[in-house]
C-alpha cells in the first residue's frame, strides 16, 4: 500500500472544489436563461424538462462540493483517510482514486448492500 502526499490531496481537493463552484456558476447561469425565456405555449413542457435537468445537477454538483470541502476539513483536522464507519485507514489507492471519499471498501460495499435491500 502506498502512502499518500498530503500536499496533493490537498492540491487535488482545492482543485476539485474550484471546478465544482465554476460548474455551479454555469448551471446556475443555464438556469437564469431558462427562467428569463418566454416560451410559446409548445416550447413549454420542453423548458420545464431541461430546467429539472439542470436542477438535479445542481443538486448533484452542490452534494459533492459538500463531500470535497468535509474532506478539506479532515485533512485539516488531521481525519483524513479514516473510515468513518469502522475506523480503518482508507486504502491509499482508493482514495487517489474517490478523494472525498469517508468510507473503505468493505464498509462501501455494506453500505451499497443494505441500500439494495431498503429499496
Amino acid at each position: 500500500m502506498s502512502k499518500l502526499d498530503f500536499t496533493l490531496v490537498r492540491e487535488t481537493l482545492i482543485n476539485e472544489q474550484a471546478t465544482l463552484v465554476a460548474d455551479i456558476q454555469t448551471e446556475e447561469n443555464k438556469l437564469q436563461q431558462f427562467m428569463e425565456e418566454n416560451p410559446d405555449q409548445f416550447d413549454l413542457a420542453n423548458k420545464r424538462l431541461h430546467q429539472e435537468i439542470v436542477v438535479n445537477q445542481l443538486s448533484l454538483i452542490n452534494q459533492r462540493l459538500t463531500q470535497v470541502r468535509a474532506a478539506l476539513e479532515r485533512l485539516d483536522e488531521g481525519l483524513y483517510g479514516i473510515c468513518a464507519s469502522c475506523g480503518n485507514d482508507i486504502n491509499p489507492e482508493r482514495l487517489k482514486v474517490i478523494p472525498y471519499t469517508t468510507l473503505c471498501v468493505n464498509c462501501q460495499e455494506r453500505f451499497e448492500l443494505a441500500k439494495r435491500v431498503n429499496r
